[in-house]
C-alpha cells in the first residue's frame, strides 16, 4: 500500500524565520549538540496524521477546509524563546506565540474537530501552538549553557504572521532530514 507521512501546519512569514534562524545562531553559540530546523521546514503544526494513503488525503483536505473556514483570518506573534518538556530539560526548541494564541488554537480546535469526525482523533495532550527551533541529539555538558541562553532569550520576538490558510503537507525522511511538500489548503474564512 502506498502511504505518505502527512500533517497540516501553518507557516510563517520569511521575516518571522529569519528572526528565529537569528535566535537559532545565538542560541548555536552553547555548541549543544542540536538539529536545528532549516529555514525552509519551519511551520507551527497544526495535526500530525501520520501514514495516509493517497485516497485519504482527499478526505483530509476537506476536512481541514472545513475547519479553517469556521474561523476568521487573524494575525498571530511568535516571541519568547522556551523548550520542551521545559527550560531546564530541553528536548526540542521553539518560540511560542504571544498574540493571537487564542484565536490560533480556536482554529486548531474547528480543523481537529473536523479531522476527529472523520477517524483522526486528538491527541490527549493540550495544544501549544509553537515554531519548533531545533532538537536535541544527546545530552552534552554545553546543555548548561543552551539552558542559560534559552532563559536569557525568553523574551526573544520574531514577529507577526498573517493566519490565512493551513496547509497539508506531505513528508519525506531523507539523508539530510525530512522534505515537506505541499499537498493542500484550507483557507480559513
Amino acid at each position: 500500500m502506498n502511504v505518505t507521512r502527512c500533517f497540516i501546519a501553518m507557516a510563517v512569514t520569511d521575516e518571522v524565520k529569519r528572526r528565529a534562524q537569528d535566535l537559532i545562531r545565538l542560541l548555536a553559540a552553547s555548541e549543544a549538540d542540536v538539529k536545528w530546523v532549516e529555514p525552509e521546514n519551519m511551520h507551527i503544526t497544526l495535526s500530525f496524521l501520520g501514514d495516509v494513503t493517497p485516497e485519504e488525503t482527499v478526505d483530509i483536505s476537506r476536512a481541514a477546509m472545513r475547519g479553517a473556514e469556521r474561523v476568521a483570518s487573524f494575525d498571530f506573534t511568535i516571541a519568547g524563546a522556551g523548550a520542551f518538556p521545559d527550560i531546564e530539560r530541553p528536548r526540542t526548541l521553539w518560540l511560542g506565540m504571544t498574540q493571537g494564541e487564542e484565536r490560533f488554537c480556536d482554529m486548531q480546535h474547528a480543523i481537529a474537530e473536523e479531522l476527529a469526525d472523520i477517524g483522526y482523533p486528538e491527541t490527549a495532550r493540550k495544544f501549544h501552538p509553537h515554531l519548533s527551533l531545533g532538537r536535541i541529539k544527546r545530552p552534552t555538558p554545553q546543555l548548561k549553557n543552551l539552558t542559560e541562553l534559552l532563559k536569557e532569550h525568553a523574551h526573544f520576538e520574531a514577529g507577526v504572521s498573517p493566519a490565512m490558510e493551513a496547509s497539508i503537507y506531505a513528508s519525506q525522511l531523507e539523508r539530510r532530514g525530512p522534505k515537506y511538500t505541499l499537498i493542500g489548503h484550507a483557507e480559513l474564512g
